[in-house]
């Protein structure tokens, strides 16, 4: 069977949706599927059939800021699928932010973020963040919905995300399998050994509801004697606000952007920090924590996406949503580093049982199966 996996993210990945179909396409021949990435053409770089990591990929055009450029790639996509879809015999399609697709394909959703619950959780001020919100009620939920409405299957990325489309979406009976971001376990615990840094990692985009400027506040606060530096890996529409905040703190000598960064490159970086910190609002993963967990890293998050999964007794540092809880679990991590590398080897062998992309892949190719076999009518 030949699945499309279809996200608005670029290809080449630059971030976790883009990323989670990337592992999950490169596993699934295991299990007797072909897949086909489609997905954002790069600005300036050409769209068509390209190959990446070893996976073959349909790269679309999304021409024009959201959402002319929705309307755009929906255009193109609807050639797509009258085209014959590569070949494609079943859709495989990752929301948020994708308008809804004529098509007689199969097709399963996997819901990363709903958009309502993302948006709601946005606490900066601004024009800006007002938009994202009156964008997500007044359209993306309708794609949502749309997209929920005409799945043949509904999948979620945690059980959190789940609740959340029961409470805010109509689902009219059915319950989204949960089936969770992966890590490439082998891949990060595979990083040279070097000695470890004073330096708090944050990796993500710059964006809101992602706690940036929490997080800026708490390490402005830290002692000095920890002779601590804050390095931020990605790249997004806050970065200049977040340079000018750092500046005023007086922190901006102690702290790298560093920008989008390749897998090897992260590896290091994670294999360096003292400390990974997610000090985010709203996250229904994130894929990024999961990595600094493979990676041995300790790691500082708020309680959001997987966290409240992990158990009671998780092996993170666990704060509250606050500059002082969030410099307090900092603090903790850098001044007994020996505890939290205990708690970062528990939380390697977790990743390890829990969240193989092996497992992932395994599950999803069933649910694929099921669907392909099940003798209802597709939509026009």
């Amino acid at each position: 069977m030949r699945v499309a996996l279809l996200t608005n993210n670029l290809l080449p990945p630059r971030e976790g949706i883009g990323r989670h179909l990337v592992e999950l396409a490169r596993r699934l021949p295991a299990f007797g599927i072909e897949a086909l990435l489609v997905g954002r053409a790069p600005a300036g770089s050409a769209d068509g059939l390209v190959e990446i990591e070893g996976v073959p990929a349909r790269r679309i055009d999304w021409k024009g800021p959201p959402p002319f450029g929705h309307v755009a790639a929906q255009r193109a996509l609807h050639d797509w699928l009258e085209a014959g879809a590569d070949g494609a015999e079943l859709l495989h399609v990752h929301l948020p932010l994708l308008l809804p697709l004529r098509t007689k394909l199969p097709v399963v959703v996997t819901v990363h973020s709903p958009m309502l619950a993302d948006s709601a959780a946005i606490t900066e001020r601004g024009l800006g963040p007002l938009a994202r919100k009156a964008y997500a009620r007044l359209f993306s939920r309708h794609c949502e919905q749309a997209w929920l409405d005409r799945a043949d299957s509904l999948v979620a990325v945690s059980a959190g995300v789940r609740d959340e489309l029961v409470a805010l979406y109509a689902l009219r009976g059915r319950e989204p399998l949960v089936a969770s971001n992966g890590v490439d376990a082998r891949f990060f615990a595979a990083a040279p050994a070097v000695r470890r840094a004073a330096i708090v990692l944050y990796v993500g985009r710059l964006a809101v509801r992602k706690g940036l400027d929490r997080l800026l506040d708490a390490f402005a606060g830290l002692p000095e004697r920890l002779s601590a530096r804050l390095v931020l890996l990605g790249e997004g529409p806050l970065e200049r606000e977040l340079r000018k905040r750092a500046e005023l703190l007086g922190i901006a000598e102690r702290v790298l952007f560093a920008g989008f960064v390749d897998r090897v490159t992260l590896r290091a970086w994670l294999a360096r920090a003292a400390v990974v910190v997610n000090p985010a609002d709203y996250e229904s993963g994130p894929l990024t924590l999961l990595e600094a967990m493979a990676a041995g890293t300790p790691a500082v998050t708020t309680r959001t996406g997987l966290v409240p999964e992990l158990g009671a007794d998780p092996p993170l540092s666990v704060v509250e949503r606050s500059v002082d809880s969030l410099r307090a679990g900092i603090e903790a991590v850098l001044a007994d580093p020996q505890a939290a590398f205990e708690r970062a080897r528990r939380a390697q062998l977790l990743v390890r049982a829990r969240f193989d992309w092996q497992r992932v892949a395994r599950e999803l190719a069933s649910v694929y199966g099921n669907v392909a076999a099940q003798p209802r009518a597709r939509a026009a």
